[in-house]
């Protein structure tokens, strides 16, 4: 049986990940309510999760850990060392116009809502945002990390404290 077009899609949209940066596709799998992909090469992880209620892409990069997964504990603390950020907050820092919304957000009559290009547009979007901001991650330079965890403690500190 051939894999459902998202699938496919996200393969052919980020498959730079595998020629540019040394990435393997680890999992890729479809999960009530969401499509789960993780890459990973010999330093960075790369999470995607397609929820289909946001329609959303979210995209998270991970330092890996002597080449595993760690995932950020649970509940955060001031004092927990974060090991993975959204690529939505890199954008916050290097490019705040080049977020993309959920596909519902930009209407009917939008290209993301095109029949035959519409996915394919909507998940390259996230596919160039990741490639052109965040190619340092992908290549083990983690020195934006630090930036980042001051934006997640800091929206942390807002919801703890409204």
């Amino acid at each position: 049986m051939a894999p459902p077009a998202f699938i496919t899609t996200v393969k052919e949209q980020f498959a730079f990940l595998e020629v540019d940066f040394a990435c393997r596709l680890v999992q890729a799998r479809k999960a009530p309510q969401v499509y789960e992909f993780r890459y990973q090469n010999s330093t960075t992880g790369i999470e995607l999760t397609y929820e289909y209620r946001e329609a959303y892409l979210f995209i998270l990069l991970y330092q890996l850990q002597d080449g595993k997964w760690v995932a950020n504990p649970t509940p955060m603390q001031e004092q927990t060392k974060l090991t993975g950020y959204a690529l939505d907050d890199v954008l916050l820092l290097r490019n705040p116009n080049a977020l993309v919304k959920p596909a519902y957000a930009y209407g009917a009559d939008s290209v993301y809502y095109e029949k035959e290009t519409g996915l394919s547009l909507y998940i390259g979007a996230f596919a160039a945002n990741l490639q052109r901001y965040a190619a340092d991650i992908l290549q083990g330079d983690f020195s934006l990390f630090p930036a980042l965890e001051k934006v997640v403690k800091e929206r942390m500190k807002k919801f703890q404290n409204p």
